[in-house]
């Protein structure tokens, strides 16, 4: 039987990445980190910063060992989520010489605004 090297790291660190960008107003923080190379950018980001932990597993485990996350301690949940906070700021003002015009807003963002103005 062989074995599998899991990068057990990455899940944990997309699973925090939601959390984290959940705290954040929809648009544009949200909205420009739901796209899709945006988000692997705070990713990578996140992930070159950090300890990445690997297990090796039975191939017959990897599929449902691979989704299994990992408790945090208080303390690395804070540093993860201090590296996300980070990298939310850092790439979201690196974007900032482009223009929201190539992004059209969310139809859901739209409609709030118009009925918040009634």
């Amino acid at each position: 039987m062989g074995k599998t090297l899991v990068h057990v790291t990455t899940s944990i660190v997309i699973k925090e990445i939601e959390n984290v960008l959940a705290t954040y107003p929809e648009f544009p923080y949200q909205y420009m980190f739901y796209q899709s190379n945006i988000r692997e950018d705070l990713i990578a980001y996140v992930l070159s910063r950090i300890p990445n932990h690997y297990e090796v597993i039975d191939n017959s485990e990897a599929s449902s060992k691979s989704q299994e996350l990992h408790q945090l301690s208080s303390e690395q949940k804070l540093y993860l989520e201090n590296w996300i906070h980070t990298g939310i700021y850092n790439l979201f003002h690196l974007m900032g010489n482009y223009s929201w015009d190539n992004y059209p807003m969310p139809q859901t963002f739209t409609s709030r605004s118009i009925s918040s103005n009634f």
